[in-house]
């Protein structure tokens, strides 16, 4: 499993996605939702995750994110029977701004989530999750979006 994580995390981070994808572009994150299979089978777990490609000198924050500042969280709408895990978090970088420690992500982060579908899923595996972020420079706005993707199940 560790391999095909690292696989699916060297495609997303050096070439266009191959597979599904939903995008949302805010103005200062522009946020994508990505699967590392065209389809799900049956009760197998995949990995979908939430690239977050942040404009230069703003970022996002990382699950503790310091002295201030908020995570980025996701609310999966998912099939009934279907279940997501806990975000994986990358390593976050550390921003000292005049004293006040952060950590979070500056560039491109990839959130990822591992997903299992039900032993039964048939036809079409909709993902629908809601995330919300706060994205800060000098100033911070909190962002979100609403995410759509179906991907086929197979046998």
């Amino acid at each position: 499993m560790r391999v095909r994580l690292l696989v699916f995390l060297l495609a997303l981070l050096t070439a266009a996605p191959v597979f599904g994808q939903s995008v949302v572009q805010t103005e200062n994150v522009r946020a994508e939702l990505l699967a590392d299979v065209s389809a799900v089978k049956p009760g197998e777990p995949f990995w979908v995750g939430l690239r977050q490609t942040i404009r230069p000198k703003w970022h996002t924050y990382w699950k503790n994110p310091g002295d201030s500042g908020l995570p980025t969280e996701i609310a999966w709408k998912l099939p009934e029977g279907a279940k997501a895990d806990p975000i994986v978090w990358p390593r976050p970088h550390l921003f000292d701004l005049s004293g006040v420690i952060n950590y979070g992500f500056k560039d491109e982060a990839v959130l990822l989530v591992r997903i299992t579908p039900p032993a039964n899923a048939s036809g079409s595996f909709r993902l629908a999750p809601e995330a919300n972020w706060l994205d800060c420079e000098d100033v911070c706005f909190p962002e979100d979006g609403k995410f759509g993707l179906s991907l086929a199940v197979t046998a």
